[in-house]
């Protein structure tokens, strides 16, 4: 489960890395532009925008197996080993089970539309770009379920030990 879980973080932070490169290249493409050439184009700005987008999706992800999320967990340090993880894979399953209600009530329907819309400098059907809301709540719905599965198999295996 430890090798799957770092190998999916290492693909998702790959895919991660590669959006924020091209993010930089585009802003640096902007700024250069702007700086040394009478025009500047205007598909920059879009590109880094939507690569930020994109970013974000592939992060998030990561952010879940590492515990990266903001959290207030002041009360729950002070807690016995055991509560504190029955408390934390509590919160997974509520922050999952939210994942999907989102997931299925609102980005299905939003992200997939059926008339053509394209974008303002680069002309990029927004289907693509509403596409990094399914890929960010498809994999957050993947990592928490990673995630709660690890969890299980942390606090199962820690229970068999105390017997």
């Amino acid at each position: 489960m430890d090798s799957l879980i770092k190998k999916y973080n290492d693909f998702m932070s790959y895919l991660g890395l590669v959006c924020l490169v091209g993010f930089i290249i585009s802003v640096l493409i902007q700024v250069i532009s702007r700086t040394f050439l009478p025009k500047t184009p205007s598909w920059t700005e879009e590109l880094a925008r939507y690569l930020f987008i994109y970013m974000v999706a592939f992060g998030s992800s990561v952010a879940v197996h590492k515990k990266e999320f903001v959290a207030v967990d002041l009360v729950i340090d002070f807690l016995p080993n055991v509560i504190r993880k029955l408390i934390e894979l509590i919160i997974n399953i509520v922050l999952m089970i939210f994942v999907v209600f989102v997931f299925l009530k609102s980005v299905l329907g939003f992200a997939i539309l059926e008339y053509r819309m394209v974008s303002t400098a680069m002309q990029v059907p927004m289907q693509y770009i509403y596409f990094s809301m399914i890929i960010l709540f498809g994999l957050l719905i993947l990592s928490f379920g990673l995630e709660i599965l690890y969890q299980l198999k942390e606090i199962l295996s820690n229970k068999g030990e105390k017997k």
